[in-house]
């Protein structure tokens, strides 16, 4: 049994949890925030996915520090020495163009991310560049869903 931790503003919450439960048990996604971080260090995630700040810096690399994937949105303000020298894969995401997956294009209902380098699912199968396209939606931030995306990619049994 593995666990996913979503650092994410509470608004996105139910969304994020509707969209993986279709690929990972509800119960197997915790989320994380400034108020409940102490309450779970003794938790190993597989994968974190740092969508907003979090103030308790030390607690979070804790918890970052036995991740096997981070997912990490470049897009916020972060403080670079929770994932620094740390052994994880962190992939990034968001707005910026040197994200490993960036968004290439926005329309009314839909957005298309791009897989910009080669990187690795969780059973070790390699994923190569290329586009896919997103469902937006009005209510839930653009990062949400792009991150429920990149997910969705890694745990794809193929």
């Amino acid at each position: 049994m593995f666990f996913v931790g979503v650092i994410t503003n509470q608004k996105n919450e139910t969304y994020i949890r509707n969209k993986l439960s279709k690929i990972i048990s509800s119960d197997n996604i915790i989320f994380i925030n400034d108020k409940n971080i102490n309450n779970i260090k003794n938790i190993k995630f597989e994968l974190i996915v740092i969508d907003t700040k979090i103030n308790n810096k030390i607690e979070l690399r804790k918890i970052v520090a036995e991740t096997k994937y981070v997912l990490l949105n470049v897009d916020i303000e972060m403080n670079e020495e929770v994932i620094n020298n740390l052994d994880l894969m962190i992939i990034t995401y968001g707005f910026n163009s040197k994200a490993t997956f960036t968004v290439s294009s926005v329309a009314e209902n839909t957005a298309i991310i791009c897989l910009q380098r080669m990187i690795f699912d969780k059973n070790e199968k390699i994923i190569e560049p290329q586009e896919f396209q997103v469902r937006t939606e009005a209510n839930v931030e653009k990062y949400a869903i792009i991150a429920t995306k990149i997910i969705e990619i890694l745990y794809e049994n193929k």
